[in-house]
C-alpha cells in the first residue's frame, strides 16, 4: 500500500471512528447493556484500555530491569600518581 493510501484510510477510518464515539456518548438510546448504558460502555472502556497500556510499559520496564544483567566493570588503568 503506498503512503498516500495508507494516510487516506487512516484519516477516514479516524473521522468514522470519531462521529461514532461522538454518538455512543451523546445520542445513544438509554437501553441498558450488562447493567450500564452505552454511554457508560463508552467511557469505561477506553479508560480501562488506557489503564492497561499504561501498566503494560510499566510491566515491560520492570521486566526488562530484572531480566538485564548487571553492567560488567571496566578494567582500565589506574589514574593515580
Amino acid at each position: 500500500m503506498r503512503d498516500r493510501s495508507l494516510g487516506v484510510l487512516f484519516f477516514v477510518t479516524s473521522i468514522v471512528v470519531m462521529v461514532a464515539y461522538f454518538w455512543l456518548l451523546f445520542l445513544s438510546p438509554n437501553e441498558e447493556y450488562l447493567g450500564k448504558t452505552l454511554s457508560e460502555w463508552a467511557i469505561i472502556i477506553p479508560v480501562i484500555i488506557i489503564v492497561y497500556a499504561v501498566l503494560l510499559v510499566v510491566a515491560w520496564i520492570g521486566w526488562a530491569l530484572a531480566s538485564t544483567a548487571p553492567p560488567l566493570p571496566v578494567k582500565g588503568e589506574n589514574s593515580e600518581n
